[in-house]
């Protein structure tokens, strides 16, 4: 009986967080807190492959349209598009990701109760996944691919303890489909199945599938469809000299990750599978790798908790007094507690609640018009960041202004101005949100931007809504 309990408990609470985090995910985009980088980018990409264009994106570098796979190899986002025949929008990948993220805390509970055999710690550590601040900022941070991953991962994990072969390469697979670097922490569990498990042909099988599709998209795929290498090659060069750098900021980060699960420490070497994710975000120039606001610590997040359960088993077994294992679950607990407030993103109980206020009326008014104008996919569009996910099904969209993360990425203002400033030329109908301008006294780069289209002749305004500053301009080619 209290078995069904603890099952009702978690079915409960993995409702809720899928309710809560697809209202929250959709209300940030709705209310313009959502960016082209990324969810524009990705709704396009879902919406051109359910018209038959498949993984189909401009982009901004090229001017032209090419194929997903000449940036990422996440071929996962594939599978979204047959919803877009239902529904057309972004609302399909924000609910389908907290449905898969969520589900994760499932994942957790049946390795915990395969592995512990205790269905109230099962339990919280599943709460605890669903708890867990880089699972939430993660869901809320607009659409990535790789934060399927979490949950995969853990599937994969799961079917592997109960020597589920098939599900288990099934899951693998999945993984493989949402990002190009993943084949190398399947390469790294590979090698942990065979030398610490034992498990020699699933070890072979996976470290050569991990090797293979590491291998095969960084190296030919995705130059292939680029012309040439990789984009992010650039964010490992001088390691050397930005160690101190490196030490500054991977020490915390570490650190803030591992803390409020703080068990899976001891259980290192299952947390190692994981240490290629690891690697990437702290050698990485771009600081975003870093952060806790964003998808980048997905993967580790699944061998996380793997660790956090096996090693909770381990320090168990290795301390007797009973007193002792209650103080430091106790300290886990608080752990948790004072992580949740101090880094989540929900709207109460927390340091720093997530607050997306109603766009105003006119705005609102404004932007539903022009969406319904322009709904034909073969007028080119561009426009500013936050409005992207509402003009991105169509065929062909430019993004007005920039990628604001540019300066952690190695550019300059220089490399943005001479590279970006003219994209918007390609399209038919430029739509603004003054909003993201800013002040037009100032010099910033979005004033450069904007005032670069008002001296255009090519382009005439058509629209400007009663906002002013904060309201929707558009123009169109003449």
């Amino acid at each position: 009986m209290k078995n069904h309990i603890y099952k009702m408990i978690l079915g409960l609470a993995i409702v809720t967080f899928i309710f809560l985090f697809s209202y929250l995910s959709i209300k940030r985009y709705q209310t313009l807190n959502s960016y082209y980088y990324d969810l524009g980018i990705m709704n396009q990409v879902a919406y051109n492959t359910s018209q038959g264009r498949f993984l189909e994106m401009t982009n901004q570098d090229f001017k032209k349209n090419v194929s997903r796979l000449a940036i990422h190899f996440d071929p996962i986002l594939a599978a979204f598009a047959p919803f877009y025949k239902l529904y057309e929008g972004p609302e399909v990948l924000l609910i389908g990701q907290a449905i898969i993220l969520g589900l994760g805390a499932l994942a957790v509970y049946l390795i915990s109760q395969k592995i512990l055999k205790k269905h109230l710690i099962s339990l919280i550590f599943s709460l605890t996944y669903l708890l867990y601040f880089s699972i939430q900022r993660a869901v809320l941070f607009d659409f990535h691919s790789v934060t399927l991953a979490t949950t995969f991962f853990l599937f994969a994990l799961y079917f592997n303890l109960i020597k589920k072969n098939f599900w288990y390469f099934v899951f693998i697979f999945l993984c493989l489909l949402t990002k190009e670097h993943v084949g190398l922490v399947v390469l790294f569990l590979g090698i942990y199945l065979f030398f610490v498990k034992k498990e020699k042909k699933i070890g072979i099988i996976t470290t050569i599938l991990g090797m293979i599709f590491f291998l095969a998209t960084v190296y030919f795929i995705i130059p292939y469809f680029r012309g040439n290498e990789h984009f992010a090659a650039g964010y490992f060069n001088d390691i050397n000299k930005r160690v101190p750098d490196i030490m500054k900021d991977g020490i915390p980060y570490v650190i803030t990750i591992i803390n409020p699960l703080f068990y899976a420490l001891f259980s290192p070497l299952t947390l190692l599978i994981g240490l290629p994710e690891w690697a990437i975000n702290i050698l990485s120039i771009n600081t975003n790798q870093r952060a806790i606001f964003f998808h980048y610590n997905s993967i580790i997040v699944a061998f996380m908790f793997y660790s956090l359960i096996l090693g909770y088993k381990n320090f168990n077994k290795a301390i007797k007094s009973r007193i002792l294992r209650g103080i430091f679950f106790a300290i886990f607990v608080l752990a948790n507690i004072y992580s949740i407030y101090l880094y989540n993103p929900v709207p109460y109980f927390v340091k720093n609640p997530v607050h997306y206020s109603e766009l105003d009326k006119t705005k609102s008014e404004s932007i539903k018009y022009w969406v319904n104008k322009l709904k034909d996919e073969n007028i080119k569009v561009s426009t500013t960041p936050k409005l992207a996910p509402f003009f991105t099904n169509r065929k062909y969209y430019y993004n007005f202004l920039y990628d604001s993360a540019y300066s952690s990425m190695g550019q300059t203002e220089k490399d943005i101005l001479k590279n970006e400033i003219d994209k918007y030329n390609l399209a038919d109908y430029i739509i603004i949100n003054r909003s993201e301008i800013g002040d037009l006294s100032k010099e910033g780069l979005p004033v450069k931007f904007y005032f670069k289209l008002l001296d255009d002749k090519n382009f005439q305004m058509v629209f400007l809504d009663d906002q002013q500053e904060n309201g929707i301009e558009v123009y169109k080619k003449i």
